[in-house]
C-alpha cells in the first residue's frame, strides 16, 4: 500500500532517527520505531512504519497498529480499505467484519454500521460455533453488548445443546446489571450437563460476592427454591443450595438440606460427613454435632456409624474446652465419652478415644472432682495394656499418661515416658513433641543448661509449632539466664510455671508476687504480667484474662510475647465472652501489625469465619 501523503514526512522521520538518542541505537529496525512514534502519539509518524511492516508481513498484530494509527487520523478511507482488504484474504474471521463496521460507526456513518452489522449476524446461518463465538466477543470489545447477546442467542438456537453460550450471554447480562438474568443463564447451563456445576459454581462466587448485605443472594436462594421444586428427581439443585448456603456461612441451614438430600436419596451419609467437617473447621461445633448424631442414629451397620460417633465426640470436645464451660457441660461431655466406650470396648481402634476421654477427666473434670485425676491414670495405664497396640498408639498414650504425671507432681516419671517416645521416634513429629515436653521438665526443675541444650536441638524440628515452642523457651532462657547470673529469678518463675500447669493458681501466683516484689523492674515483667493472665484464664476468671493478655499487647508491644497475648485474648472474647467484634479487632490488629506471626494463619481464619466467609 503505498501512501504517497505520508512521504513528506519520510525524510524528517530519518533525520529524526539519526539525530535523537533514544531510538538511535545500532540495529534499530522499523517494529521498534513505529512501537516507539505510536507510545508517543505521533500516529503520523507511525503510520509509515506499520504500513511498510503490514506490507512485509500482514500479522495481526501488524494489521491492528495500522488500523488503530488510520483511526487515530481519521483516515477513515484508508482504514475501510485495509480493514476490507483483510476481509477479503480472511472470509471465515468475523472480527475483521466488525472492523469494517466499526470504521462507519467513527466516520459518523451510524446507519452504514448498523447494515453492516446487521448482515455479518445474517451471515451466521451456517457459522461454527467458533465463528460465534468470534464474533459475540467482537461485539463484546467495541461495548456492542446488545449485538454480542443477539449473536449468542442466534447461535444458541443454531447448534442446541452442542454449545449453549450461557456462561457468554449470563456474563454480558451481568454487566449490564440483569443479575436475575445472569443467575438464571448460569443456573440453566445445569440442565444441559451437571458437569458444569464446578464452573458455575467458581463464576457465581467471583460475581456474587456471598457477603451478608448482598441483594443477589436472595435472588439465587428464590432461583434455586424453585427449581428443586419443579425438579424433585434431580439432585444438582440442592446440592446447589447447600454450596451457597455455605458460602453465605449458613451452615444449619446447609446441614438441614444435606440431611434432606441424604434421605431422599437413601445415601449412606457421604454428604453429611463432608460438611459436618468443614462446619468443625469453621468453629461450627453445634452443627457438626447435629450432622454426625443423625449418622449415628442410622445405626452400627451404616458404614460412617464409627467414624461420626467418635467425630461427634471429638466435636463435642472443642464445644466444651473452647467455651466458658460448666462443672455440667464437663460432667454431660464425660458421660458421652463413657457411653461410647462401653459400646465400642477398649481395643486399638479405641485407643485415641481413650486418651481423649483421659485427657478431659484430668484436666477438667478434676477441677471438680479430685478423684479424676487418678481415674484417668488408672484409664491410660491400662490403656497401655490393651493388645494390638502399635507403636504410635502407644507413644501417643505414652504422652498424655506424662502430661498427667506433670499435672499431678510426677515430674521424673513424666520425663521417663517423655524419654521413651523420643528415643522410639527419634526422627518423627510425635518424637519432637515429646523432645520439647522432656525439655520443659527439665526447665521447671530448674536445670536450665540441660533444658535450653535439648530446645536447640529442636530448633529444625519439622513441625513449625514446635520448633517456635523450643525457639522461644530456648531464648527465653538464654536471655535471663544471661541477664541475672544467679538465675534465682528464673527460678522461682519456672516453679510458677508447673504450678500453673498443676492447677496450683495461688502457689503460682504466689511465686510471681515473689519475683515483684524481691526484683522490681526484672526483665520477667512482661511474662509476668502473661502468666497472671494464663491464670485468669484457666481458673475461668475472663474478663480478667483478657485485661492482662491485652496489657501485655500494650504495655510490651515489641516484645515476643505480644502476638500470643493477642491471639489469646481474641479466642477469649470470641468464645468464651461471644463478642464477635471485639475479637475480629484483635484478629486484624495480628494480621496488620504482627504479619511474621505464627498466629497469622489462625488469625486469618478465625476473623474470615467471623466475617462470614466460607472455609473450605
Amino acid at each position: 500500500m503505498v501512501l504517497s501523503r505520508y512521504l513528506n514526512n519520510l525524510l524528517l522521520i530519518l533525520l529524526i532517527a539519526a539525530s535523537f538518542g533514544d531510538i538511535n541505537a545500532q540495529g534499530t529496525t522499523d517494529d521498534q520505531l513505529a512501537a516507539y512514534y505510536y507510545r508517543e502519539g505521533s500516529f503520523d509518524k507511525a503510520v509509515i512504519y506499520y504500513d511498510r511492516l503490514y506490507e512485509n508481513n500482514p500479522s495481526d498484530d501488524n494489521y491492528n497498529y495500522l488500523l488503530k494509527c488510520f483511526l487515530a487520523l481519521e483516515d477513515y478511507k484508508s482504514a475501510e480499505k485495509l480493514a476490507e482488504n483483510q476481509v477479503k484474504k480472511h472470509p471465515s474471521t468475523m472480527r475483521y467484519k466488525v472492523d469494517v463496521g466499526t470504521i462507519y460507526n467513527k466516520s459518523g456513518d451510524e446507519s452504514k454500521a448498523e447494515k453492516e452489522y446487521s448482515k455479518i449476524i445474517k451471515s451466521l446461518d451456517k457459522a461454527s460455533v467458533s465463528q460465534i463465538l468470534e464474533l459475540g466477543k467482537a461485539f463484546s470489545e467495541i461495548d456492542e453488548n446488545q449485538l454480542a447477546l443477539e449473536v449468542y442467542y442466534k447461535g444458541r438456537k443454531q447448534v442446541g445443546k452442542a454449545y449453549p453460550f450461557n456462561f457468554q450471554i449470563a456474563q454480558i447480562l451481568g454487566q449490564q446489571g440483569n443479575i436475575e438474568g445472569m443467575i438464571t443463564e448460569y443456573l440453566d447451563v445445569l440442565e444441559i450437563s451437571t458437569g458444569y456445576i464446578q464452573s458455575v459454581q467458581n463464576t457465581l462466587n467471583r460475581v456474587i460476592g456471598f457477603d451478608e448485605e448482598s441483594k443477589y443472594n436472595a435472588i439465587l436462594k428464590e432461583q434455586l427454591m424453585l427449581r428443586i421444586q419443579k425438579n424433585p428427581e434431580s439432585d444438582i439443585y440442592s446440592q446447589m443450595l447447600i454450596w451457597a448456603l455455605m458460602q453465605q456461612n449458613k451452615y444449619e441451614a446447609a446441614m438441614i438440606q444435606v440431611k434432606a438430600l441424604d434421605k431422599r436419596n437413601k445415601e449412606d451419609g457421604q454428604r453429611v460427613v463432608s460438611l459436618a467437617k468443614i462446619a468443625v473447621n469453621n468453629y461450627k461445633y453445634d452443627v457438626a454435632i447435629d450432622g454426625y448424631n443423625y449418622l449415628k442414629s442410622k445405626g452400627p451397620n451404616n458404614y460412617y456409624y464409627t467414624e461420626s460417633y467418635i467425630a461427634m465426640l471429638e466435636a463435642m470436645k472443642l464445644k466444651v474446652i473452647n467455651s466458658a464451660y460448666s462443672e455440667s457441660s464437663i460432667n454431660q461431655l464425660i458421660l458421652e465419652y463413657q457411653k461410647a466406650l462401653e459400646e465400642f470396648g477398649r481395643r486399638p481402634s479405641t485407643s485415641q478415644l481413650i486418651v481423649d476421654f483421659a485427657h478431659i477427666k484430668a484436666f477438667y473434670q478434676s477441677k471438680y472432682n479430685n478423684a479424676a485425676t487418678q481415674e484417668a491414670i488408672e484409664l491410660l495405664q491400662n490403656g497401655l495394656s490393651i493388645p494390638g497396640l502399635d507403636d504410635r498408639q502407644l507413644a501417643f498414650t505414652k504422652i498424655e499418661l506424662a502430661d498427667i504425671y506433670v499435672l499431678t507432681g510426677f515430674i521424673w516419671d513424666a520425663s521417663l515416658l517423655y524419654g521413651q517416645v523420643e528415643k522410639k521416634f527419634k526422627y518423627d513429629e510425635i518424637g519432637f513433641e515429646a523432645k520439647l515436653k522432656n525439655a520443659k521438665v527439665f526447665y521447671y526443675s530448674g536445670d536450665f543448661g540441660w533444658s535450653e541444650a535439648q530446645l536447640d536441638a529442636l530448633k529444625g524440628s519439622t513441625s513449625k509449632l514446635i520448633s517456635n515452642d523450643a525457639l522461644e523457651l530456648s531464648v527465653f532462657i538464654s536471655d535471663n539466664t544471661g541477664l541475672d547470673t544467679t538465675t534465682e529469678a528464673l527460678s522461682i518463675f519456672s516453679k510458677s510455671e508447673l504450678m500453673l500447669a498443676q492447677h496450683k493458681y495461688d502457689s503460682a501466683l504466689y511465686m510471681l508476687g515473689l519475683i515483684e516484689s524481691n526484683f522490681p523492674g526484672h526483665e520477667l515483667s512482661d511474662n509476668i504480667l502473661f502468666q497472671k493472665a494464663a491464670i485468669a484464664n484457666d481458673r475461668g476468671d475472663y474478663p480478667l484474662a483478657i485485661k492482662n493478655y491485652m496489657a501485655v499487647y500494650e504495655k510490651y508491644p515489641s516484645d515476643i510475647l505480644a502476638d500470643n497475648a493477642l491471639i489469646e485474648a481474641g479466642r477469649l472474647y470470641e468464645t468464651a465472652l461471644n463478642d464477635k467484634e471485639k475479637a475480629m479487632g484483635i484478629y486484624e490488629t495480628i494480621l496488620t501489625e504482627y504479619s511474621s506471626s505464627l498466629f497469622v494463619v489462625e488469625a486469618r481464619k478465625r476473623f474470615r469465619s467471623l466475617r462470614g466467609d466460607f472455609i473450605q
